[in-house]
């Protein structure tokens, strides 16, 4: 597919990046020159130098004829304006980095009268991300299909622990839950497991169980931790103000140190019970004196990744059980495991993947399309769900009887109210939901799965 990406900043470069290893063809926009050439050099894509909301750069960059124009420009009126020029020269596909919340309410007639498909806000997709992590503390990452009906979490596994040398189909024995390990990240290898294959300590586990199952499945080995009460968030972006409202709401304690008077304004006018203190976060007696050490919780959310990975590791140094970094950038991603932060989240690797999904949906049969898509084992695999839609070549089959392309497993089946975590004999009815695990090609619809 022709894609143009207009606005190379994080986003952009991060989806660029994206589309790219998937075999897409990008045309970048930028009206920094040394931005572009920067992009067009390491993705080895074609760039136009201009602003995005010109008729004439956006011809240049053969609007009319493209498959899909995504504006991730930093202002939302630009992203909005791009969609509307491109609209009008013809493009039919178009996405839009939208933060303000305002704009988020119109989105039915934005959809409706101007063509955008899709509204992306990063920090809010960060937001919700950090809200999954911290309600099973020992996670790294959770993702949930079905309206929250599955999950699929990922945690390191420590020395020491219960599961540490049984292989899978020990586990699937002692276990009275239907739970499955469905990815293993280990030695910078992703491994797709069976039966055969045993856990060892280090190793990041990917399992996937019925939502209210999870926990048990972390206390039948010793794994379990309740989930953060107290939470200190640290910063002044539009991220902390959707990460607080929706901790408030579901009961957390709050409390935000920023270091801008506006903004803690902004903040307490605009959230119900959290404590809002002005300070610098990245001194070490503001973090103290406001009880750093008494968090269950601590997101470090700064514009800078630095800052973050330090307020990070001194938390952990205080003994917060929870400690959250955002990252903003790729330089530091390689290194935080081996200085001991487990749950790092990026809000534009989080945007770049909601992109992907939607981008996969579009040129397919609606009936065979992705629904939902999560990245999972470093981004090195994917979690997907597909409706069956009645496709006759899974219909009435046992899922031994699947001839499914290497590299997949199907690791839950939503059929109505109800949850299976599936074996060989499982049989497949026509309106089930399933959840897949791909390491191997891209998957795009259901018909990809079979080989």
């Amino acid at each position: 597919m022709k894609v143009i990406i207009v606005g190379m900043g994080r986003v952009g470069s991060t989806l660029a990046g994206e589309l790219c290893r998937e075999g897409h063809s990008v045309i970048a926009v930028e009206s920094d020159p040394s931005v572009l050439q920067e992009c067009v050099n390491k993705f080895d894509i074609q760039g136009v130098c201009g602003k995005g909301c010109s008729a004439d750069i956006l011809l240049e960059a053969g609007v009319e004829s493209c498959d899909m124009l995504v504006s991730v420009m930093p202002e939302d009126e630009n992203n909005i304006l791009c969609c509307i020029v491109a609209k009008a020269l013809g493009a039919s596909n178009l996405l839009a980095r939208v933060r303000d919340p305002e704009y988020y309410k119109q989105f039915e007639f934005l959809r409706n009268k101007i063509g955008i498909g899709m509204l992306v806000n990063p920090e809010e997709a960060a937001a919700h991300e950090i809200m999954r992590v911290l309600r099973f503390p020992v996670a790294t990452k959770v993702n949930s299909f079905s309206n929250g009906k599955v999950d699929i979490v990922e945690f390191k596994l420590p020395k020491e622990s219960k599961l540490e040398g049984l292989t899978l189909a020990e586990i699937r024995k002692k276990l009275k839950i239907d739970a499955l390990i469905v990815t293993i990240e280990r030695e910078g290898k992703i491994i797709v497991p069976n039966g055969d294959v045993a856990l060892r300590a280090n190793d990041v586990v990917g399992v996937c169980a019925k939502h209210y199952e999870v926990g048990a499945f972390f206390r039948t080995f010793g794994l379990f931790r309740q989930k953060a009460d107290t939470v200190l968030i640290l910063g002044g972006g539009d991220d902390v103000f959707y990460l607080a409202k929706d901790l408030e709401e579901s009961g957390f304690f709050v409390k935000i140190i920023c270091n801008s008077y506006d903004r803690c304004f902004k903040f307490k006018s605009g959230l119900k019970k959290a404590v809002v203190v002005c300070g610098d976060y990245t001194d070490r007696e503001v973090l103290e004196r406001e009880g750093i050490a008494e968090a269950d919780a601590v997101v470090s959310m700064s514009h800078y990744d630095e800052n973050n990975i330090v307020t990070s590791l001194f938390a952990k140094a205080k003994g917060v059980k929870k400690p959250v970094a955002i990252l903003r950038g790729d330089s530091y991603r390689g290194l935080l495991e081996t200085v001991g932060i487990d749950t790092a989240i990026s809000p534009y690797r989080l945007a770049a993947a909601a992109i992907v999904r939607y981008l996969r949906a579009t040129n397919v049969d609606p009936d065979g399309a992705v629904q939902a898509m999560y990245k999972l084992a470093d981004e090195r695999a994917e979690a997907l769900l597909f409706n069956i839609n009645g496709n006759e070549q899974f219909v009435g089959k046992c899922l031994k009887e699947l001839p499914l392309v290497k590299g997949v497993l199907i690791a839950a089946v939503v059929r109505g109210r109800n949850v299976y975590i599936p074996d060989g004999n499982f049989r497949m009815e026509e309106k089930d939901d399933v959840v897949v695990i791909s390491s191997g090609e891209r998957i795009s619809e259901l018909e990809d799965l079979i080989s």
